[in-house]
């Protein structure tokens, strides 16, 4: 037998064995790709908290500063595939233009139809809102994980139900109005259907303010917000009025604890506004 016919007789025993190895590649579990966390920055702490609630370990929640200013920041922004922030005014939304960045953006003001105002996160509606719609926007964006981002934001909705349900109840107050120190919770006001007093305080004629003392004392108002930062001579005389005529006065921290989450943090303004209405049914 010559070399030519072992070498054709070997191609063809050959040829079973390969396609025997090759079987059995086929059926061996193919290795699942490792999740990558999905890329979230906010320059706010409240949407921070939220967005590491609703996503837990299948994302990387980073908070930076609005200006991108160090290395850190910037890095982490160019490789954010989600951004979370409080209005279309903010500078992320402007960082991300001039960047030419793709990301995917939540902006919490979208679910009010008045975008002159700022600080949309004090609203604890708008926070329970923005649980939803971070849920709904993970779950198109990384849908291997659509159960998880569901079965979270239904955790966190329980969690936050004496809110939802204080809110609930505020709103069915009817023909309330109520004089603030400032304007921070204007939004939340709004979203309840209460009605300022005076739009602000400190620009107001002094026949409107003094219009606005009497009725305070005639239990025209139902309450007065303030902060404790509210020190003008306006704000002083304004709660002391207030206090003399037995009106409740709710002061708001503006600034959200390191040890307590937004949606806790909030739930005592609520709870405060509640008490003024549960306050006048057993007056009556």
């Amino acid at each position: 037998m010559n070399k030519q016919s072992i070498y054709a007789i070997l191609t063809i025993l050959l040829i079973p064995v390969g396609l025997f190895l090759i079987s059995i590649k086929m059926t061996v579990e193919t290795k699942q790709p490792q999740h990558t966390p999905v890329q979230i920055v906010t320059d706010n702490v409240a949407y921070q908290q939220i967005a590491q609630a609703v996503s837990e370990k299948s994302s990387h929640v980073s908070l930076v500063s609005g200006k991108l200013a160090s290395e850190r920041d910037m890095r982490l922004f160019k490789h954010a595939e989600v951004v979370i922030v409080d209005s279309h005014q903010n500078q992320l939304l402007t960082q991300r233009r001039n960047l030419k960045r793709h990301s995917k953006v939540l902006v919490a003001s979208d679910v009010v139809k008045d975008q002159g105002q700022t600080n949309y996160w004090l609203s604890p509606e708008i926070t329970l809102k923005t649980i939803t719609r971070l849920s709904d926007l993970l779950s198109d964006f990384d849908p291997r994980n659509r159960d998880m981002y569901i079965k979270n934001s239904q955790k966190l909705t329980a969690t936050t139900q004496n809110l939802s349900q204080g809110i609930s109840d505020l709103k069915s107050q009817k023909n309330v109005q109520y004089v603030a120190t400032n304007n921070a919770q204007q939004v939340f006001m709004d979203q309840l259907n209460y009605a300022t007093a005076v739009p602000n305080l400190e620009s107001v004629s002094d026949d409107k303010f003094k219009k606005t003392i009497s009725e305070i004392q005639n239990k025209q108002v139902a309450f007065v917000l303030t902060a404790s930062q509210d020190q003008s001579t306006r704000d002083q005389e304004l709660v002391k009025q207030a206090k003399s005529a037995k009106v409740p006065v709710i002061t708001v921290n503006q600034v959200l604890p390191a040890d307590q989450k937004i949606w806790d943090w909030q739930l005592v303004l609520v709870k405060q506004l509640q008490a003024v209405f549960n306050s006048e049914e057993s007056g009556k």
